[in-house]
């Protein structure tokens, strides 16, 4: 890392940005290294493995805010999301509140809150008995509902009607997967779906299910076991998404080496069948990649994802005209994990082909397109990228890139030249703090994923962020220097768009001075939807004609950006 000098006049323009400015010392934990002038910048939240607190994280690795849990034997199970309004959701383990016959691996939690800003437990969710268990991810949905993950447990007499191989295989029971809405005013179930319900096989004819594997894309194989043939954990799902615009769902198939895309317009009812929903296809697969063989349509040398995590659309914090917009980010774990001296981790953008016409994916030769990546990133340094297990990517605006190693917990942020501006590693040991200068030893600070957020980002508005101390003993504190108020200034809404969401009509204000305001209105896909030609501060937008999903209208001249979701 080398030291910077920063001139008088350039020192000013800095400490308005709040830069972190390195000096010339090295650590071993919290902040590696930071070059001033190439970083994006913002705040981390991290919710390292054995321990109950989520943190938010300066760009010095000072603690800027924290949600602790009031039961410290919580653990995550296994995220937690700042989202706009200042709340935290969150999913995690709570061991006390489960009997014996509670089921679970890797991942596991079992209860999903909402936490105010001011750590006040506002929802909790319980998903936790013998027959499923919440587990790995959730998200938020623009209506309020939260999205989980949940192991759902088969019997043996289901196997063997839906035509499970017990001959060749001997699990006497599995884990499937399914996928909840919940709404948090009421508790209940909006909207569920189900793999049980979208299976094929060609072992049993006599059995549920059978047909013809290979021209069954949009079915799951029930005796495909490519990670292990032993684990009840069949599929072992550990991400999910949501696309607004295209009203779809994305599901990570870890043991699959498969990312899934499912329909969510449809009903509950027609999501258990293979039909209904904008794609008429119901709840089957509409798009799979990373494996074709999982569906017979290649064999193993086809495969190109392994074992990977946080699959996810390309969405937020970049601009509608960057490349990767509305294409799909992965961290792929284990590429040629076999060579032991050279096992490697990337980070890498899938581009579906998606055909609004005829609302379905392209594919060619059987196998859904494209037929490779389309974009790759990984750490200088391949041993710093690498991770077999967990692990996360986020793709930021100016092509810049943040990145996980899990098991090091190991986080990095890449410029658009692949140029390492920012890295810091988790000063925790099995949940407790590390004394700086020391090595920590390996596996000891596992995080499972790592989320950056823009200085600018709403939950901040108006909320204290004094730097509150470091997470690591014996800090360096010359190390590094925020150079900036405590509290970054709230961004000034130069325009607001209301209802959000909107249905029929949109109104937008602006303050006088801004007016004329010229703003172009991009859908998720990034494609330019309309401009707007603004004269009055209060501006009626006709939206009947427009697909419901998410837009969002930029004003190029500022860069500001304000999302409408269109019902």
């Amino acid at each position: 890392m080398k030291s910077i000098l920063l001139f008088a006049t350039a020192f000013a323009a800095l400490a308005f940005w709040g830069v972190v400015v390195p000096l010339a010392a090295q650590n071993t934990v919290g902040l590696i290294s930071s070059n001033p002038e190439q970083t994006l910048g913002g705040y981390n939240l991290i919710y390292p493995d054995r321990q109950s607190t989520a943190f938010l994280l300066d760009e010095c690795g000072q603690v800027v805010h924290r949600w602790d849990d009031a039961d410290e034997a919580a653990v995550p199970g296994a995220v937690a999301y700042l989202l706009p309004d200042g709340r935290l959701l969150r999913a995690k383990l709570y061991s006390p509140r489960f009997n014996s016959a509670t089921f679970g691996g890797g991942g596991a939690g079992g209860v999903v809150e909402l936490v105010s800003w001011d750590n006040e437990v506002e929802w909790t969710y319980v998903v936790a008995d013998s027959l499923e268990r919440q587990h790995h991810d959730v998200h938020y949905l623009p209506n309020g509902h939260v999205l989980l993950l949940a192991y759902d447990r088969i019997s043996l007499a289901d196997m063997l009607t839906a035509g499970f191989d017990t001959a060749s295989y001997p699990q006497r029971r599995i884990w499937s997967e399914k996928v909840i809405e919940v709404d948090p005013a009421t508790d209940s179930i909006h909207w569920q779906w189900r793999v049980w319900d979208h299976l094929v096989q060609d072992a049993d004819s006599l059995a549920q299910n059978y047909g013809n594997v290979s021209a069954s894309p949009g079915r799951i194989d029930v005796n495909y076991h490519e990670y292990d043939f032993t684990r009840e954990d069949w599929i072992h799902a550990n991400a999910l998404d949501y696309n607004p615009v295209l009203d779809q769902v994305m599901i990570n198939a870890r043991n699959f080496n498969e990312i899934w895309i499912i329909d969510h317009s449809t009903t509950t009812a027609e999501a258990a069948t293979g039909s209904g929903g904008n794609s008429g296809r119901g709840g089957d697969l509409l798009w799979r990649w990373g494996s074709p063989q999982a569906y017979q349509q290649g064999n193993a040398n086809a495969t190109q994802l392994f074992y990977q995590h946080d699959a996810q659309w390309i969405d937020e914090f970049v601009d509608p005209d960057y490349v990767h917009y509305g294409a799909v980010a992965v961290f792929n774990n284990q590429i040629d994990f076999s060579a032991a001296t050279n096992p490697r981790s990337l980070g890498q953008v899938i581009s579906p082909v998606w055909d609004a016409g005829s609302q379905s994916y392209a594919s060619a030769g059987g196998a859904f397109l494209p037929a490779t990546t389309s974009a790759t990133f990984t750490h200088p340094n391949p041993l710093l990228n690498y991770s077999p297990t967990a692990s996360s990517i986020q793709l930021l605006g100016n092509g810049h890139v943040v990145m996980c190693a899990a098991t090091q917990g190991f986080g990095f942020e890449l410029d658009e030249a692949g140029a390492v501006v920012w890295e810091y590693r988790v000063p925790l040991r099995n949940g407790q703090p590390f004394p700086q200068g020391s090595d920590l030893p390996a596996g000891t600070n596992s995080t499972f994923r790592w989320a950056r957020y823009p200085r600018d980002y709403a939950a901040f508005a108006g909320r204290d962020l004094t730097p509150q101390g470091y997470l690591e003993l014996v800090p360096n504190e010359d190390f590094c220097t925020v150079v900036a108020t405590a509290t970054p200034p709230a961004a000034a809404a130069e325009f607001a768009v209301f209802p959000n969401p909107a249905r029929g009509t949109a109104n937008l204000q602006t303050e006088p001075h801004r007016l004329p305001l010229q703003l172009e209105v991009y859908n998720a896909q990034g494609q330019r939807w309309q401009q707007l030609a603004v004269r009055s501060t209060t501006t009626a937008i006709p939206v009947t004609d427009w697909p419901g999903g998410l837009y969002l209208l930029y004003d190029r001249t500022t860069g500001q950006a304000v999302r409408l979701v269109v019902e």
